[in-house]
This record gives structure tokens, sequence and C-alpha cells, in this order.
């Protein structure tokens, strides 16, 4: 009786051992994995100056334009815009300046 609790005990061990073993495998593969994805990542300097919105040049602080076409706004001219409800909130809806906005 004692011989077969010793047989199913070593069986156990053994199963056990491989179990750990192969997930300190496993995981060792997914570490390696991780550093040679960090090692593959190409950096990319980007100039700040080369920054925008929608493809559009960055602007200096202070100069105003269209969010739609990116054309330089003077100080007495606007954007056609028009406040609508969705969702019940309010919100306003930009359509574009003199210059891109086309009344239909």
């Amino acid at each position: 009786m004692s011989s077969l609790i010793f047989v199913f005990g070593l069986l156990i061990g053994i199963a056990v051992f491989f179990y750990l073993y192969s997930a300190v495998k496993d995981g060792r593969k997914k570490i390696s994995k991780l550093i040679t994805a960090k090692d593959k990542e190409i950096k990319e300097y980007v100039e700040p100056e080369k920054v925008g919105f929608r493809g559009i040049r960055s602007v200096p602080p202070g100069e105003r334009i269209c969010p739609l076409c990116g054309s330089v706004l003077t100080k007495y001219e606007g954007l056609y815009a028009s406040k609508i409800i969705e969702n019940s909130e309010k919100k306003i809806l930009i359509m574009g300046c003199k210059y891109c906005f086309k009344d239909e």
C-alpha cells in the first residue's frame, strides 16, 4: 500500500516539475520577444516646427487659422458656424471660413 502511495506521489511530483519547467520556458520566450521588439523599434525624430493639425502647418501664437482649410484669417474675418443639439448636448458645428465655406 505504501509503495502505491509512493508511486502516485512520484508521478504527481514529475507532472508538477514538467508543468513548472514549461511555464518558466514560455516566460523566458515572452521576455526575449519583448526585449527584441524594443530593439527593433525605429526611433523617429520629429521637428516641433513641422507638427501641425491635419497636415496644416504650425502657426505662431495669436495667429488665427481656419480649422478646415488652414487659411490664415485676419482679425476681422470669422468662421461660419451653427449651434446644434445632439444627444441633449449643445455643440457648435464649424462650417468653415469665407475661403472654404460654400453656401448651397
